[in-house]
């Protein structure tokens, strides 16, 4: 793998950064209780998503580990995993979303556009790689059908 920083921590970095490099959002329209509402509700969607993403590899007793998807047993496509081929991971930036938007910082956005480019180059190619080496045909109808984010 050429991932360097594990993907939980990717996106706790790019929350760390919003809150210690922005501003508020300036001359916004949407009052501080309604922008925190969205973010608490983004931010659930986001755990949401991220627990049952790793609810549907539990179920299957296959690896949830990222620095190991040679090891991973069963290609999952049923779930969440029909809307996206990696819930965890916008499980995590919907987190980050919601930290943004509850701590009303827009450079919060650049920090999330940074980290998903980031575990998608390092994580998401890499494991797609080994997962279409080790499934084949399968792997590579199930990214015909469903896109990486959402």
């Amino acid at each position: 793998m050429k991932l360097l920083v594990p993907p939980p921590l990717v996106f706790a970095l790019a929350i760390f950064l919003t809150w210690a490099t922005g501003a508020p959002f300036p001359g916004t329209q949407l009052p501080w209780p309604i922008l925190r509402n969205i973010g608490l509700a983004v931010g659930i969607l986001g755990g949401l998503v991220l627990l049952m993403a790793g609810a549907g590899f539990l179920a299957r007793k296959t690896t949830v580990s990222p620095h190991r998807p040679d090891k991973t047993s069963t290609l999952v496509t049923d779930g969440v995993y029909l809307i996206s081929r990696n819930p965890m991971y916008l499980g995590m930036a919907l987190g980050t979303l919601a930290a943004a938007l509850m701590l009303r910082q827009p450079v919060g956005l650049i920090w999330l556009a940074l980290a998903m480019g980031y575990i998608t180059w390092f994580q998401i190619l890499p494991e797609e790689a080994a997962l279409t080496e080790k499934f084949g045909a399968d792997f590579e109808a199930y990214k015909k059908r469903v896109r990486r984010w959402i």
